[in-house]
């Protein structure tokens, strides 16, 4: 089983390496999260609190193009920068509510010393480039605190997103209905959707620039206002002790809008298993199973041909163990993808036993693929550390789907199995291929699911090393069982993938009148029609 401690060993030493030259997120696609990555992006000149000359401008905008509820109030304006307040990260580790758990970015801004009223101030995340958002999911946490009993509150939040001409959209949630105080809530923007219901709780206004290019956001804008009253003193600052009004924010991540399943030919298809189909983005059942071409094992599973169409796409689904970022970290210079032949169990009876490939018949190196960010996955084999969503739960690593469209002189030509009505069983292998000049950062798995089709998926070892078409045969493996194998209490785990064809099966375009499916319309396809000429639904 792989360790968290491990998993943050690794992240930490290869961020530390990479410190020197902070991202510049020409990828409009990001997550922070750890305290790390909020420093990170902080001493990168990515998160800056905002001045008095852009927040006139945020107000203004917000007084002349509201759509829906009312404008922002245009409360006396308090930098949170020196000496009128502070920006700095904190690493969480409390036990919630004013004592935040998830590390985040703390915005303090006024003093013991302020009048009594409403004050507001924001920071931004700059991209420092003018990426696209269109049809993206933007994601905040914030806690916004009751301070005390007196009136010491936050009373509004605002999210906004600026152009690279500054223009600006934006919504903003009252406190604490729908944001409450002192609970850690998420809030959601889906910007392929406008007005007020694009956010997630229901936005309490909308303003919109009607100048606004989504496709060259530069800026996301974070707004905070509040109450100050005086009075006895309020709970402080976390990590800093500050007294003044403050905020906290945790987990900003920007993530495409993304499904798991794209919908088209099938031949084969064992997709990843969600566990909230209602999550944004998606959560996925599973870990990293470790395969590489050049370091053995290899995975593989195995899949039934029940028809002679050709496979002409593969699509596949995995990790780089420990990398929480919605983009890869690295790509491979290929992905070698095998077909093997398939040894059935030869005594089912006996747990030691199983099935496994044999002779590797066709091979693909996939040099060409592409790829998209399907999601977040959750190891089963970890115990949950929260909710089932990025940022609370220690392993949930970055999920991708890769796919391959293969030419015609590529594409795989099976046979079912004439003397079995139902296929004929192969196996499929998908491991990367490294360029030897460039060092591994995170290995790469293949994303595990539960069980789908007949045998355990394996690991396996072959012979020679690494598998050629025509000698390569299996050595030794073991099948991928919770628990591992062989264990007797272990549960049959798969992997996932879809093999496609760019030919329609008879169902996808059938002969119209041919009721049975039997490809031919005749009196039985009558008779079928016949008998349900009359029959109703309630």
């Amino acid at each position: 089983m792989r360790k968290v401690k491990s998993k943050l060993l690794i992240f930490c030493v290869v961020i530390g390496c990479l410190m020197a030259a902070a991202p510049a997120y020409a990828e409009p696609y990001f997550m922070l999260d750890t305290e790390l990555e909020w420093q990170e992006a902080k001493n990168g000149g990515h998160i800056k609190a905002m001045g008095p000359a852009d927040w006139f401008d945020y107000m203004y905008q917000w007084q002349n193009f509201t759509k829906e509820g009312e404008p922002c109030p245009n409360d006396p304006f308090i930098p949170a920068q020196s000496p009128t307040g502070e920006l700095y990260v904190y690493g969480g580790g409390g036990g919630g509510g004013l004592d935040p758990n998830d590390a985040g970015l703390v915005m303090v801004w006024g003093d013991p010393c302020t009048p009594d009223g409403n004050y507001s101030s924001a920071y931004k995340f700059d991209y420092l480039l003018d990426p696209s958002l269109v049809n993206c999911t933007i994601t905040v946490t914030v806690t916004a605190p009751q301070l005390d009993q007196n009136g010491n509150q936050m009373n509004r939040v605002s999210l906004g997103l600026q152009d690279a001409a500054g223009a600006i959209r934006a919504w903003y949630w009252n406190c604490p209905n729908p944001i409450p105080w002192n609970v850690p809530t998420k809030i959601t923007i889906d910007t392929s959707k406008v007005g007020v219901n694009a956010a997630t709780p229901v936005a309490s206004a909308y303003m919109n620039n009607p100048g606004f290019n989504l496709a060259q956001v530069q800026f996301i804008i974070v707004d905070e206002n509040g109450a100050w009253v005086g009075g006895p003193t309020p709970a402080p600052a976390p990590g800093s002790g500050m007294i003044g009004m403050w905020n906290y924010w945790h987990w900003l991540m920007v993530t495409p809008n993304t499904t798991v399943d794209k919908g088209i030919y099938k031949k084969w298809s064992q997709p990843p298993v969600v566990i909230d189909p209602n999550a944004d983005p998606p959560v996925i059942s599973g870990w990293d199973e470790q395969s590489d071409y050049k370091v053995p094992p290899i995975v593989a599973d195995d899949w039934n041909c029940t028809d002679d169409r050709p496979v002409t796409d593969i699509h596949w689904w995995g990790s780089y163990i420990g990398w929480t970022q919605p983009y890869p970290p690295q790509l491979p210079i290929a992905f070698h993808i095998g077909i093997w032949t398939d040894v059935p169990d030869p005594n089912p009876a006996n747990p030691l036993d199983f099935s496994h490939p044999n002779d590797l018949i066709w091979e693909n190196y996939c040099d060409n693929y592409v790829w998209n960010f399907t999601g977040y996955d959750k190891d089963p084999r970890i115990p949950p550390q929260g909710p089932n969503e990025p940022g609370n739960d220690a392993d949930m690593d970055a999920c991708f789907q890769f796919t391959q469209l293969l030419s015609q002189n590529e594409w795989f030509h099976q046979q079912p199995d004439p003397c079995d009505p139902n296929g004929r069983i192969y196996w499929l292998s998908i491991a990367p291929v490294w360029d030897p000049c460039e060092p591994m950062m995170f290995p790469w798995g293949w994303k595990t699911r539960p069980h789908y089709f007949n045998d355990d998926a394996v690991s396996m070892r072959a012979m020679p090393w690494p598998p050629v078409v025509g000698v390569t045969k299996w050595l030794n493996g073991t099948p991928i069982q919770l628990p591992p194998w062989p264990n007797p209490e272990g549960i049959t785990w798969d992997v996932a993938f879809e093999l496609t064809t760019n030919e329609p099966a008879y169902a996808d375009i059938p002969i119209p009148g041919d009721l049975n499916a039997d490809k031919i319309v005749d009196f039985v396809d009558f008779a079928i029609l016949a008998d349900n000429w009359l029959v109703t639904f309630p």
